[in-house]
């Protein structure tokens, strides 16, 4: 029992620690997503520029983790002008909400495995300092710094938001 406690208190220790695109999954409740609700119908269609943000993020990709931001915004930059700034994954939700080449939608957390190549999914904080941002790759995968399936919880507890690409 005591050994368990202490595996415990370990795991959680590590937890805390680990960076803020780590790879890591909790159990919690993923909140809704904004902007305008979209049918599983709708998903199966990327953009041209979905596609080629998608390939461009798979191409890129380190296998690393703490750098999703950089390199989700490299591979957005390499098709739109330079338009998401600051240090944190979260931030770039209401960058993209904000920019004609991107439509902010509403899924159920299920639905994010589901995501054409291209969406960008933007994680919220919640106990992270930075949250997450991952580009989807069409095949039930997201790509940031590294590829791994399609997160559908955050590891700190963050809601989501995902943007689709025009």
């Amino acid at each position: 029992m005591q050994r368990s406690l202490a595996w415990l208190a370990m795991a959680s220790a590590l937890l805390l620690s680990l960076s803020a695109c780590g790879e890591l999954e909790m159990p919690g409740l993923a909140q809704w997503s904004g902007g305008s609700p979209l049918s599983s119908q709708s998903l199966s269609s990327s953009s041209a520029l979905g596609l080629q943000i998608a390939a461009h993020a798979e191409r890129n990709a380190s296998g690393g983790t703490g750098w999703c931001y950089q390199y989700v915004a490299e591979s957005i930059h390499a098709f739109v002008p330079a338009f998401l700034s600051g240090e944190h994954a979260y931030m770039a939700a209401d960058q993209l909400a904000a920019h004609p080449r991107f439509d902010e939608v509403q899924l159920l957390p299920a639905q994010l495995a589901e995501l054409p190549a291209g969406a960008v999914v933007v994680w919220s904080k919640g106990s992270s300092p930075s949250g997450h941002i991952s580009i989807a790759d069409g095949r039930g995968y997201e790509i940031s710094d590294h590829r791994a399936r399609q997160m559908q919880r955050h590891y700190g507890g963050g809601s989501f938001r995902v943007f689709l690409p025009r």
